[in-house]
């Protein structure tokens, strides 16, 4: 069984929006982060703050901003992100509950949006929106960004990651929900969002928002490039056997097609990478026996990328650079 640690229900006179943001290690960027939250001009909130264990000079910064009665800081040992976004919803007591990493930031007026929206849909449960990718000076990288483009029973294109990719930072959710469905899965250290929106999805309708609302902050330590490839391949491992256990009523070939776009999307990934691109073969041939009418189209796609990646002189080995 997966492991989550349900949430205790919104208390009544609470903030109308809980903002969770897990931390670890992150003292070059939760300053911005938090700065974000404050700024939005929509104020009836609270910020739960949870440091999994960080020991950069993380609560240095954070000891800025806690003079703001809406800050909420919990220390814990480093337990994962995964617990340590539970942890705060154990204590949230907003009726919506909002999403933060502490690399990324708000646009001023993306709780606004977000509260507005879900206030005039009743029969809309979770919102997102669309995100741009920026480097670590703020500026925007062309070729990565997040488009919200997809609503209402989405649970086929979202369930896998691929083709629809939902950013947590864009999400805001009705508190009644998250108590039913749960919170995220501590055995997991990747697709741990995902699995979230899949559990969601399953019973509830989504809606999208295309105004971009977050930028979400690129560098070293969360490209592709410095993951461990060995853990990749242990998340999915674990994350379709969860999925094909727990949602087989949705149909096996449909859950198949996905797990052969999660397998594809990452094999083709880690083909950039001279070390790895074993294991990118390895996801690639998983990939067309989940779903072998897929094989032709998986085929031309893997070569196109490790054409377009010579073109670019962007294979070597570190791998794909995101």
């Amino acid at each position: 069984m997966a492991a989550y640690e349900q949430s205790i229900p919104a208390l009544e006179g609470g903030p109308k929006v809980s903002v969770i943001i897990p931390t670890y290690n992150r003292a070059r960027f939760i300053g911005a982060a938090l700065e974000s939250v404050l700024a939005q001009t929509f104020t009836d909130f609270e910020l739960v703050l949870v440091d999994d264990g960080s020991t950069d000079e993380t609560p240095e910064v954070v000891a800025r901003y806690l003079d703001d009665p809406r800050v909420l800081y919990i220390k814990q040992n480093n337990r994962g992100r995964s617990q340590a976004r539970n942890r705060a919803l154990a204590v949230a007591r907003g009726a919506y509950i909002a999403f933060l990493d502490s690399d990324d930031s708000y646009l001023p007026e993306k709780l606004a949006k977000q509260v507005a929206y879900l206030d005039s849909k009743s029969d809309v449960d979770m919102i997102y929106t669309s995100a741009t990718c920026v480097d670590e000076a703020g500026k925007p990288l062309a070729v990565q960004a997040y488009n919200a483009r997809e609503e209402g029973d989405i649970y086929n294109l979202i369930a896998f990651f691929q083709p629809l990719t939902i950013t947590l930072p864009t999400v805001m959710v009705r508190r009644a929900v998250m108590d039913r469905v749960g919170g995220f899965d501590i055995n997991m250290e990747r697709f741990e969002d995902t699995d979230l929106w899949r559990r969601i999805a399953k019973s509830h309708r989504v809606g999208a928002m295309p105004e971009v609302t977050c930028l979400l902050t690129t560098h070293d330590d969360n490209s592709l490039a410095s993951q461990n490839p060995g853990k990749i391949l242990r998340a999915i491992d674990y994350y379709i056997t969860k999925v094909f256990r727990d949602d087989a009523d949705r149909g096996m070939p449909s859950l198949r097609q996905g797990a052969s776009r999660l397998c594809e999307y990452y094999g083709r990934a880690l083909l950039l990478a001279a070390d790895h691109r074993g294991k990118g073969l390895s996801l690639l041939t998983r990939a067309i026996s989940y779903a072998p009418g897929r094989s032709p189209g998986i085929a031309l796609r893997a070569i196109r990328t490790l054409v377009g990646a010579v073109l670019r002189g962007r294979i070597g080995s570190k791998g794909l650079e995101q």
